[in-house]
C-alpha cells in the first residue's frame, strides 16, 4: 500500500473522494485514511486530520500517479449565471437546475 494524495486544507478534502472515485473507475483499488479524523481537529493539528488517499496495490501506484497528474491538469470548468426560462430566476453558474422550479439548464 502506498500513499498517493492528501489535500492542503480541510475545505479541499472533497477532492480526495472525487479522485478515489476516478481511480476506482480505472480499476485501481484505493482507500481513504483519516476519513473521520476531522472531529479530532483541535486536539491534533488540522494538518494531521486531513484525509489521505492510498493505493492498495503497489503495482498500480505508477498508473495512479499518472491519473492524479492528469486530474490536476484538467482546466476548471466554469459557467456563467443563467436565467431560468420557466420562472425567470437568476441561477449561479455552478448549478445545473433551477432552485426555485427545478427546471434543468439548457446546454448551449
Amino acid at each position: 500500500m502506498k500513499y498517493l494524495f492528501a489535500p492542503n486544507t480541510m475545505s479541499e478534502s472533497g477532492e480526495v473522494y472525487a479522485i478515489k472515485t476516478h481511480l476506482e473507475q480505472e480499476k485501481i483499488p484505493c482507500l481513504i485514511r483519516n476519513e473521520y479524523l476531522s472531529i479530532a481537529a483541535g486536539e491534533l493539528s488540522p494538518q494531521e486530520c486531513l484525509p489521505q488517499l492510498w493505493v492498495l496495490n503497489d503495482a498500480d501506484y505508477a498508473r495512479a500517479c499518472e491519473l492524479l497528474e492528469a486530474w490536476r491538469s484538467l482546466p476548471d470548468e466554469t459557467h456563467s449565471q443563467w436565467l431560468c426560462p420557466d420562472c425567470g430566476e437568476t441561477i449561479e453558474g455552478q448549478f445545473s437546475s433551477c432552485w426555485k422550479c427545478g427546471n434543468e439548464r439548457e446546454e448551449a
